[in-house]
């Protein structure tokens, strides 16, 4: 059974999505109508990470990467996605103007008050790049207020993702 998810936030950085699931095929980066990013799920760190909100303005759209899984990576991603997220179904248009019905996650517990850490910021705008996004699109992630990770610790080991011999210096 085939199974494709939508990422949108940090999962949209091959990067990171893979270094979490390895087999995941990467399908191609498509847009979410009607729907706008926000950095405002509550996380269990402490921060604000992205999830996707159904809005009234005509022109709203999310880019964001389509991935194939099998049915172990789904229920992998399941788990690093926690239960602040719903699993549900969207329908996505790849540029290519194919349609797609994925699963993406949205968020269940939000306070606009939070802010995303830095490295969060890093892998959703290197994820945004690597997707090939309009400019204005992934420069409007960039410039989000972010805040520092306290646990310095973590904050490197994030930041190191994109750093990798496997990076492929397209960004």
């Amino acid at each position: 059974m085939t199974i494709y998810n939508f990422s949108f936030g940090s999962n949209m950085s091959s990067n990171r999505l893979l270094a979490r699931l390895p087999q995941a095929k990467r399908i191609g980066t498509a847009i979410l109508r009607g729907y706008e990013l926000t950095f405002d799920m509550v996380s269990t760190d402490g921060s604000a990470k992205c999830s996707v909100r159904q809005t009234s303005q005509p022109d709203a759209l999310v880019y964001g990467v389509v991935y194939e899984l099998n049915e172990d990576e789904k229920a992998i991603l399941d788990t690093i996605e926690g239960p602040r997220y719903d699993c549900v179904d969207v329908s996505v248009e790849l540029l290519d103007g194919e349609q797609l019905t994925a699963h993406c996650y949205i968020a269940n517990t939000v306070d606009a008050a939070l802010l995303p850490f830095d490295w969060y910021l890093q892998h959703v705008h290197r994820g945004a790049l690597e997707a090939g996004v309009p400019n204005d699109y992934s420069d409007s992630i960039l410039a989000r207020e972010s805040c520092d990770d306290p646990d310095k610790t973590r904050a490197a080991r994030e930041f190191a993702i994109h750093n990798n011999k496997n990076d492929q210096g397209t960004l």
